[in-house]
Protein backbone atom coordinates (compact mmCIF):
# COMPACT_ATOMS: atom_id res chain seq x y z
CA UNK A 1 0.00 0.00 0.00
CA UNK A 2 1.46 3.68 -1.06
CA UNK A 3 1.76 5.92 2.15
CA UNK A 4 0.94 9.57 0.96
CA UNK A 5 1.55 12.52 3.51
CA UNK A 6 -0.96 15.00 1.20
CA UNK A 7 -3.17 15.04 -1.48
CA UNK A 8 -0.48 17.01 -3.79
CA UNK A 9 1.33 13.80 -3.24
CA UNK A 10 -1.56 11.68 -4.44
CA UNK A 11 -2.58 13.51 -7.50
CA UNK A 12 1.01 13.35 -9.01
CA UNK A 13 1.94 9.74 -7.37
CA UNK A 14 -0.86 7.70 -8.48
CA UNK A 15 -0.42 9.39 -12.34
CA UNK A 16 2.86 7.64 -12.18
CA UNK A 17 2.01 4.41 -11.22
CA UNK A 18 -0.80 4.42 -13.91
CA UNK A 19 1.70 5.68 -16.45
CA UNK A 20 4.58 2.96 -15.38
CA UNK A 21 2.65 -0.05 -14.27
CA UNK A 22 -1.24 0.45 -15.57
CA UNK A 23 -1.67 -2.39 -17.74
CA UNK A 24 -3.69 -3.06 -21.18
CA UNK A 25 -7.84 -4.00 -20.72
CA UNK A 26 -10.47 -3.44 -22.56
CA UNK A 27 -14.12 -4.36 -21.48
CA UNK A 28 -16.78 -4.36 -23.78
CA UNK A 29 -19.19 -2.13 -21.81
CA UNK A 30 -18.63 1.30 -20.31
CA UNK A 31 -21.50 2.33 -17.06
CA UNK A 32 -25.02 1.94 -19.36
CA UNK A 33 -23.14 1.40 -22.85
CA UNK A 34 -21.91 -0.58 -25.45
CA UNK A 35 -18.73 -0.12 -26.45
CA UNK A 36 -17.71 -3.14 -27.91
CA UNK A 37 -14.24 -3.16 -29.92
CA UNK A 38 -13.88 1.18 -30.13
CA UNK A 39 -10.01 0.93 -28.91
CA UNK A 40 -10.56 4.67 -27.94
CA UNK A 41 -11.96 3.29 -25.02
CA UNK A 42 -9.45 0.76 -24.36
CA UNK A 43 -7.93 1.11 -20.89
CA UNK A 44 -4.54 1.37 -19.12
CA UNK A 45 -5.40 -0.43 -15.65
CA UNK A 46 -3.88 -0.85 -12.15
CA UNK A 47 -6.01 -3.51 -10.11
CA UNK A 48 -6.30 -3.45 -6.13
CA UNK A 49 -4.52 -0.30 -6.44
CA UNK A 50 -4.63 1.22 -2.03
CA UNK A 51 -2.73 4.03 -0.97
CA UNK A 52 -3.58 5.79 2.43
CA UNK A 53 -2.96 9.87 3.36
CA UNK A 54 -1.94 11.48 6.84
CA UNK A 55 -2.51 14.57 6.87
CA UNK A 56 -6.50 15.51 4.82
CA UNK A 57 -6.41 18.72 6.30
CA UNK A 58 -6.64 20.22 2.54
CA UNK A 59 -8.43 18.49 -0.04
CA UNK A 60 -8.57 20.78 -2.28
CA UNK A 61 -5.18 19.58 -3.02
CA UNK A 62 -6.47 16.24 -5.48
CA UNK A 63 -7.85 19.52 -7.97
CA UNK A 64 -11.91 18.55 -7.51
CA UNK A 65 -14.24 20.09 -10.46
CA UNK A 66 -15.24 23.06 -9.04
CA UNK A 67 -18.24 24.74 -8.01
CA UNK A 68 -19.54 21.85 -8.87
CA UNK A 69 -17.98 18.89 -6.18
CA UNK A 70 -18.87 21.42 -3.47
CA UNK A 71 -22.37 21.79 -4.70
CA UNK A 72 -22.66 17.69 -5.28
CA UNK A 73 -21.38 17.52 -2.00
CA UNK A 74 -24.33 19.91 -0.03
CA UNK A 75 -26.61 17.45 -2.26
CA UNK A 76 -25.21 13.94 -0.80
CA UNK A 77 -25.73 15.26 2.61
CA UNK A 78 -28.62 17.23 2.76
CA UNK A 79 -30.78 14.07 4.10
CA UNK A 80 -33.16 14.22 1.32
CA UNK A 81 -33.62 12.23 -2.00
CA UNK A 82 -32.47 14.10 -5.05
CA UNK A 83 -32.77 12.70 -8.67
CA UNK A 84 -31.57 14.91 -10.90
CA UNK A 85 -31.02 17.43 -8.00
CA UNK A 86 -29.12 20.90 -9.05
CA UNK A 87 -25.44 19.94 -8.81
CA UNK A 88 -25.15 18.25 -11.93
CA UNK A 89 -26.47 21.14 -13.72
CA UNK A 90 -22.52 22.95 -12.89
CA UNK A 91 -21.23 19.73 -14.92
CA UNK A 92 -23.65 19.07 -17.90
CA UNK A 93 -20.91 18.23 -20.32
CA UNK A 94 -20.28 15.18 -18.30
CA UNK A 95 -24.07 14.16 -16.75
CA UNK A 96 -26.18 14.92 -19.17
CA UNK A 97 -25.11 11.77 -21.35
CA UNK A 98 -26.58 9.58 -18.33
CA UNK A 99 -30.08 10.94 -18.38
CA UNK A 100 -32.78 8.73 -19.09
CA UNK A 101 -35.75 9.69 -21.05
CA UNK A 102 -37.77 11.18 -18.02
CA UNK A 103 -34.84 13.28 -16.99
CA UNK A 104 -33.55 11.16 -14.24
CA UNK A 105 -30.66 9.33 -13.14
CA UNK A 106 -30.21 5.52 -12.52
CA UNK A 107 -29.22 6.34 -9.08
CA UNK A 108 -27.84 9.19 -7.12
CA UNK A 109 -25.36 9.79 -4.28
CA UNK A 110 -28.36 11.75 -2.07
CA UNK A 111 -31.19 9.20 -2.52
CA UNK A 112 -28.24 6.63 -1.16
CA UNK A 113 -27.01 8.17 1.37
CA UNK A 114 -30.47 9.02 2.36
CA UNK A 115 -31.56 5.61 2.17
CA UNK A 116 -31.93 4.82 5.83
CA UNK A 117 -30.55 7.92 7.36
CA UNK A 118 -27.50 6.88 7.01
CA UNK A 119 -25.04 9.64 7.76
CA UNK A 120 -27.44 9.96 11.44
CA UNK A 121 -26.62 6.11 11.40
CA UNK A 122 -23.08 6.00 10.94
CA UNK A 123 -22.95 8.65 14.11
CA UNK A 124 -25.32 7.12 16.28
CA UNK A 125 -23.10 3.61 15.97
CA UNK A 126 -19.82 5.35 16.84
CA UNK A 127 -21.80 7.63 19.60
CA UNK A 128 -22.48 4.33 21.33
CA UNK A 129 -19.39 2.24 20.58
CA UNK A 130 -16.75 4.44 19.86
CA UNK A 131 -14.44 1.14 19.07
CA UNK A 132 -17.16 -0.26 16.59
CA UNK A 133 -16.15 -1.92 13.43
CA UNK A 134 -19.59 -1.41 12.15
CA UNK A 135 -20.09 2.29 10.99
CA UNK A 136 -20.62 1.77 7.39
CA UNK A 137 -22.35 4.05 4.87
CA UNK A 138 -23.12 1.66 1.92
CA UNK A 139 -23.63 3.23 -1.76
CA UNK A 140 -23.96 0.45 -3.62
CA UNK A 141 -27.14 -1.66 -3.20
CA UNK A 142 -28.42 -5.03 -3.90
CA UNK A 143 -30.43 -4.41 -6.71
CA UNK A 144 -27.42 -3.28 -8.47
CA UNK A 145 -26.09 -6.74 -9.97
CA UNK A 146 -28.99 -6.78 -11.84
CA UNK A 147 -27.82 -3.84 -13.45
CA UNK A 148 -24.46 -4.79 -14.72
CA UNK A 149 -23.58 -5.93 -18.14
CA UNK A 150 -24.24 -2.31 -19.85
CA UNK A 151 -28.33 -2.64 -18.54
CA UNK A 152 -28.32 0.30 -16.29
CA UNK A 153 -25.64 2.73 -14.39
CA UNK A 154 -24.27 1.69 -11.44
CA UNK A 155 -22.18 2.97 -8.74
CA UNK A 156 -18.06 3.39 -8.62
CA UNK A 157 -18.23 3.78 -4.84
CA UNK A 158 -19.22 0.23 -3.13
CA UNK A 159 -19.03 2.56 0.18
CA UNK A 160 -17.24 3.97 3.41
CA UNK A 161 -16.09 2.63 6.40
CA UNK A 162 -15.86 4.65 9.19
CA UNK A 163 -13.41 4.12 12.19
CA UNK A 164 -12.54 6.56 15.30
CA UNK A 165 -8.83 4.98 16.23
CA UNK A 166 -6.17 7.05 18.42
CA UNK A 167 -9.04 9.80 18.94
CA UNK A 168 -9.48 10.29 15.22
CA UNK A 169 -11.48 9.83 12.56
CA UNK A 170 -10.48 7.13 9.66
CA UNK A 171 -12.12 6.93 6.65
CA UNK A 172 -12.30 3.89 4.06
CA UNK A 173 -13.47 4.54 0.92
CA UNK A 174 -13.84 1.31 -0.80
CA UNK A 175 -14.48 1.33 -4.78
CA UNK A 176 -14.62 -0.89 -7.30
CA UNK A 177 -14.15 0.94 -10.32
CA UNK A 178 -12.52 4.71 -10.68
CA UNK A 179 -12.18 6.56 -14.41
CA UNK A 180 -8.59 8.58 -13.13
CA UNK A 181 -8.66 11.83 -16.03
CA UNK A 182 -12.93 12.16 -15.55
CA UNK A 183 -13.47 10.90 -11.85
CA UNK A 184 -10.69 9.99 -9.57
CA UNK A 185 -10.05 13.88 -8.31
CA UNK A 186 -13.86 14.33 -7.10
CA UNK A 187 -14.69 11.04 -6.03
CA UNK A 188 -11.43 11.47 -3.57
CA UNK A 189 -12.31 15.27 -2.48
CA UNK A 190 -15.81 13.95 -1.95
CA UNK A 191 -15.29 11.15 0.22
CA UNK A 192 -12.69 13.67 2.58
CA UNK A 193 -15.65 16.04 2.67
CA UNK A 194 -17.76 12.99 4.01
CA UNK A 195 -14.74 11.98 6.74
CA UNK A 196 -14.81 15.69 7.92
CA UNK A 197 -18.34 16.24 7.86
CA UNK A 198 -19.01 12.97 10.23
CA UNK A 199 -15.99 14.20 12.19
CA UNK A 200 -17.05 17.26 12.83
CA UNK A 201 -20.31 16.19 14.43
CA UNK A 202 -18.84 13.70 16.33
CA UNK A 203 -16.28 16.78 18.05
CA UNK A 204 -13.26 15.11 16.97
CA UNK A 205 -10.51 15.64 14.21
CA UNK A 206 -10.43 13.74 11.28
CA UNK A 207 -7.36 11.06 10.75
CA UNK A 208 -6.36 8.87 8.15
CA UNK A 209 -7.81 8.42 4.74
CA UNK A 210 -7.36 5.20 2.69
CA UNK A 211 -8.48 4.40 -0.24
CA UNK A 212 -9.06 1.34 -2.26
CA UNK A 213 -9.96 0.88 -5.99
CA UNK A 214 -10.88 -2.66 -7.84
CA UNK A 215 -10.19 -1.30 -11.20
CA UNK A 216 -8.33 2.35 -11.40
CA UNK A 217 -7.92 2.99 -14.85
CA UNK A 218 -7.83 5.33 -17.84
CA UNK A 219 -9.31 5.45 -21.16
CA UNK A 220 -6.77 5.74 -24.45
CA UNK A 221 -8.91 8.44 -25.38
CA UNK A 222 -8.26 10.46 -22.12
CA UNK A 223 -4.84 9.68 -21.67
CA UNK A 224 -3.03 12.79 -24.18
CA UNK A 225 -4.77 14.73 -21.68
CA UNK A 226 -3.45 12.82 -18.11
CA UNK A 227 -0.26 11.98 -19.03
Amino acid sequence: MRIYQNFREVRSEVRRDLAEMGIGVHTQTYQDKYIGDDPQMATKELQNYMYCVYDTSNPSEIQPTQPWADAEFQERISGKHMNPGEAYRLRKDVWDDFLDDEGKFGYTYPDRISDFNQIDRVIATLENDMYSRQAYMSIWAPEDITKTGGVSRVPCTLGYQFQIRKGKLNITYLQRSSDFATHFNNDVYLAVLMQHHIAKRLGIRPGVFTHWIGSLHVFIKDIKGVF
